[in-house]
């Protein structure tokens, strides 16, 4: 479980702007909180302004929750924001009426000004983002928020989540057993992967803090006691002089933590990756999706097999963790270009693997397309989908969920042999993260009986 980061952002950028205003930020997620046990908290707490983040996967339960506290103070104020309410904005407004305003984008800014005009009884048209109802019909519909300068924000308050733990599960087992948070160095995409709704949401725009202004805030959270965090960037390697920069100052000032991020295979350099490694980056992530050039261009992934293939190898030279994902279940793909994909992930052997089924959701050029096509109904907006609901024909859901069953058990399988044991045996003396992963599962009763679990899983 990660810590709540676009939330704790909002909150920094509030207690500078409001500093008049109480700030509570509940994480129902790590709480574990059922909706009724959501409502007895916002009960409890009967906020003046509640708001919420909500994604296509969490959209239905965020709505019950918000309708029952509603029902409970129909005089609290709404606010929604996050992908799903970005992209579905007016949908939300027609038929939720308790939702006040959404904002579009990123609320730092608008936030605490929209706030100030509700406060003031002002009018709200020119806050950046809104999506509300006029008083006398109509839309407010500004475009989407978006910060170009991210070193002008407030680090985010982490304070405000009091004693709650969090840490790095990857399949049920966990990676992380010191204190440990996350960080975002750069905001936004400028590729458009038909999947993906994070190009949407930042309008392909990639935007990066200064390797100054990053380093800053590392060196807050070391001398905070942190020492795991993972850097939830999209393309933390976009910008490899950057990244350098990076790398220079964390050893420069002796920040010794453990780094997790995810990097793009054509941006994988030996000599980068072995830089990243010596500044405490041992694990990374590579979104690889497929090995058929064809699923790839379908995705309008721009990588091929063999670029992802050397950036594994490049990531193992240097002694790091890798991680690699993929995607099966897209309309255009057979099942023998799936198992193909499930078989190049084997040959890669990989640290952990990931197998995603096609997801479709609001906001994507895949969601799009479908729509467009008219083979999404105007009501799928809701919730989120898997393609195969739309094309059964292509390959059933018990198909696709056996694959990835194969798939898992591929990965565990290319372990099983002498390469296999000399790999993690060379791994193991040369990656500390490596090292607390084996051990503190060994060591570790929960962690123990988490990996005994994910293990089923497979």
């Amino acid at each position: 479980m990660w810590p709540p980061l676009g939330i704790l952002y909002i909150a920094g950028a509030l207690k500078k702007a409001r500093p008049q205003d109480e700030i509570l930020i509940v994480d129902a997620f790590c709480l574990n909180y059922t909706v009724d046990q959501m409502v007895e908290r916002i009960a409890k707490e009967r906020p003046d302004v509640l708001g919420m983040n909500c994604s296509t996967h969490t959209f239905l339960v965020t709505m019950e929750t918000l309708r029952k506290a509603h029902d409970l103070f129909p005089e609290m104020k709404i606010i929604l924001g996050g992908y799903h309410a970005t992209f579905a904005a007016r949908n939300i407004l027609r038929e939720y009426p308790f939702i006040d305003h959404i904002i579009k984008g990123e609320a730092e800014r608008a936030l605490p000004v929209l706030l100030d005009r509700m406060e003031n009884g002002r009018g709200v048209e020119d806050v950046e983002g809104l999506t509300s109802r006029r008083e006398n019909g109509g839309w407010i519909d500004r475009p989407l928020a978006l910060i170009e300068d991210l070193d002008s924000l407030e680090y985010p308050d982490r304070s405000l989540l009091g004693d709650l733990r969090y840490g790095y599960y990857f399949q049920g087992i966990p990676l992380t057993f010191r204190k440990f948070t996350t960080i975002s160095t750069s905001r936004g995409c400028p590729f458009s992967c038909t999947y993906c709704s994070c190009a949407a949401f930042s309008e392909r725009k990639w935007r990066f803090r200064s390797a100054e202004n990053v380093v800053g805030e590392m060196e807050m959270l070391y001398h905070q006691g942190y020492r795991e965090c993972v850097l939830v960037d999209d393309n933390f390697t976009q910008n490899t002089a950057r990244v350098e920069e990076i790398c220079r100052l964390l050893t420069e000032r002796r920040i010794k933590m453990r780094l997790y991020c995810e990097g793009r295979a054509g941006h994988a350099s030996l000599p980068l990756l072995k830089k990243m490694k010596a500044a405490g980056f041992n694990v990374i992530y590579f979104g690889a999706e497929s090995s058929s050039p064809k699923v790839l261009q379908f995705y309008n992934k721009k990588q091929t097999p063999e670029r992802t293939e050397e950036a594994v190898a490049n990531a193992k030279k240097a002694g790091m963790l890798v991680i690699t994902s993929y995607i099966i279940g897209a309309p255009i793909e057979s099942k023998e270009e799936m198992r193909s994909t499930i078989d190049f992930a084997r040959s890669l052997r990989p640290h952990g693997v990931q197998y995603n089924i096609l997801d479709l959701l609001v906001g994507t050029p895949l969601w799009d397309d479908l729509r467009t096509k008219g083979v999404v109904k105007e009501e799928d907006w809701k919730t989120n989908h898997r393609v195969f609901e739309y094309f059964p024909e292509n390959a059933s859901q018990a198909e696709l969920e056996s694959l990835v069953k194969d798939g898992y058990g591929a990965f565990m399988d290319a372990w099983k042999s002498l390469g296999g044991v000399k790999e993690l045996l060379h791994v193991l003396m040369v990656n500390p993260t490596a090292r607390s992963i084996i051990f503190g599962n060994l060591t570790n009763p929960d962690a123990r009986r988490a990996v005994t679990s994910g293990l089923k899983d497979l």
